[in-house]
């Protein structure tokens, strides 16, 4: 019980703060009077790479070694309680100002828009597949997560990583989807800039050990 109750907020934690994310990202666009960031088709082609299967991935996370040590939950208590929205903010305002920042910086920089769409459908691929390793545990850093524990994470991750990779470079797909091939260094540059949201989380979960335990 205790194992499903934890799998269903980690979904929850990646979906909303991810959906956040895309929102608020939009949102700062347009209010700001950039063009509109990406098109419908586009971002349902991103919801598809990166909500299709990680969700389902993560609901088969095991147990941490100090689950059972928790105290129990009230049957009355929301699953959407003051520390997982807080945690979707955080995630979500994170997420949203790190692809605002470079579609700003490549508005500025007058970057033809079909590139700069390219760039930030890469960009949100990268960091939602990457944000799939923060939310397997609510707490636990990253790096004390054993990652081998669920392959069924590695797969999707990589695998919807790849997809996007192929699409990007195959015509037909890249017409359809109305982006363009992005050279090799670029999507390097992209994908070092996403693990910046690691940084984010590993932060947020030192305060929260330091201070809410």
């Amino acid at each position: 019980g205790r194992i499903a109750y934890a799998n269903i907020k980690k979904i929850v934690l990646f979906l909303l703060s991810c959906g956040m994310a895309e929102v608020l990202f939009c949102l700062l666009s347009i209010g700001l009077g950039y063009d509109l960031p990406l098109l419908a088709i586009q971002l349902l082609w991103i919801n598809v790479v990166t909500d299709g299967l990680q969700d389902v991935a993560l609901s088969f996370e095991v147990a941490t070694k100090d689950l059972m040590k928790a105290k129990p939950i009230s049957p009355k208590e929301s699953l959407f309680n003051k520390s997982l929205m807080l945690e979707v903010a955080i995630f979500g305002i994170a997420i949203a100002t790190m692809i605002f920042t470079v579609w700003k910086n490549l508005m500025d920089r007058n970057t033809d828009l079909v590139f700069a769409r390219s760039i930030i459908m890469m960009l949100m691929v990268f960091i939602q597949n990457i944000h799939v390793l923060n939310c397997r545990s609510e707490k636990n850093s990253v790096f004390a997560t054993n990652l081998f524990t669920n392959p069924l994470v590695i797969i999707t991750i990589v695998g919807s990583i790849i997809l996007q990779l192929i699409v990007t470079e195959t015509p037909f797909f890249a017409k359809m989807l109305n982006i363009v091939s992005l050279p090799v260094k670029t999507i390097v540059i992209i994908f070092c800039f996403s693990l910046l949201i690691i940084l984010v989380a590993e932060i947020y979960k030192f305060i929260y050990r330091k201070f809410c335990l």
